[in-house]
């Protein structure tokens, strides 16, 4: 199965499953008057939406490259990610701004029934599922998108556990105060989530490489190190695109090299650099007479 396949599977596996809790938890804090299941049974119907924002992501980002779009479409999956930030940002602010408002006026009526503790603790179980499937499949894939799904179901997890451990503590205690509390505690908790999404999203965007990516310039190195008659790699600068790396670099060489020799030369380095790593889609070499003496832009050269 290719990787858009699974990830579109993927996503379908959490509209199906999201969908059943989230009726569960929105029926159930209707009936019972509990605003926090409610509030997760409402974090849980986003959840929906984002799974159907990544399955849009998985189609566009499978089409080849073309004229608009030289590099491809991998980043819609980034710019999914992006968007499950601000959908899960409004749901964290308007929870946040009733939950508020209930607490103050203190319009708190409850039936914690046993549907109510059941439907919660199946949440819990149904959530865990889903984050670990997500998280393992977006891992094995290098999917941001699938990756951001996965941890709003980890936040969902300690959410509907949050949840559960207030009702006892209502149920034993009679701490009507607390439900609201928690549903502002859960509001809290998608926004921070929200917060760490958006920075991830915005972070690709804008090329950047994070530690843990940047072995891919010490493989660059390495190759080149391989080949005696390349002089002073410089200006190596590596753009992701999805899950795949687009690399620029400039050589030099000896000057009386003539154009063809140079032009092997750079196919062989091409073809050398490719075969260490199947997660480069393509790489360009600009060839300088040695000792070449320009103003350089920015890039990656050896030992900096």
């Amino acid at each position: 199965m290719e990787r858009h396949d699974e990830i579109k599977k993927g996503a379908w596996v959490g509209i199906v499953g999201n969908t059943i809790l989230a009726l569960l938890k929105v029926i159930t804090g209707l009936f019972t008057g509990s605003y926090a299941i409610l509030a997760d049974g409402i974090d849980t119907s986003t959840d929906i939406f984002t799974s159907f924002v990544i399955l849009l992501s998985a189609r566009i980002s499978g089409k080849p490259p073309d004229r608009t779009h030289p590099y491809g479409h991998g980043r819609a999956e980034t710019v999914a990610s992006k968007i499950i930030s601000f959908i899960m940002f409004y749901a964290g602010a308007s929870l946040l701004i009733e939950s508020v408002k209930r607490l103050i006026t203190g319009e708190i009526s409850l039936e914690l029934s046993f549907p109510a503790f059941f439907v919660v603790g199946a949440s819990a179980a149904g959530k865990t599922f889903l984050f670990l499937y997500k998280l393992s499949l977006g891992r094995r894939l290098n999917s941001l998108a699938t990756i951001s799904d996965a941890l709003n179901m980890r936040n969902d997890i300690m959410i509907s556990g949050t949840v559960l451990a207030g009702m006892i503590a209502m149920k034993t205690l009679g701490w009507w105060w607390l439900d609201s509390a928690l549903a502002i505690f859960v509001s809290i908790m998608i926004l921070r989530t929200s917060f760490q999404i958006f920075y991830e999203a915005a972070f690709e965007l804008m090329d950047g490489m994070k530690e843990s990516e940047l072995d891919i310039y010490t493989d660059i190195f390495r190759v080149l190190e391989k080949f005696p008659d390349v002089h002073n790699p410089h200006r190596v600068r590596v753009r992701k695109v999805g899950t795949k790396y687009y690399i620029e670099m400039d050589i030099e060489v000896d000057g009386s090299m003539t154009v063809e020799d140079a032009h092997d030369l750079t196919v062989k380095i091409r073809e050398e650099i490719m075969s260490k790593r199947d997660d480069i889609e393509d790489l360009t070499i600009h060839v300088e007479p040695l000792g070449n003496v320009e103003k350089e832009g920015f890039g990656v050269r050896k030992g900096v």
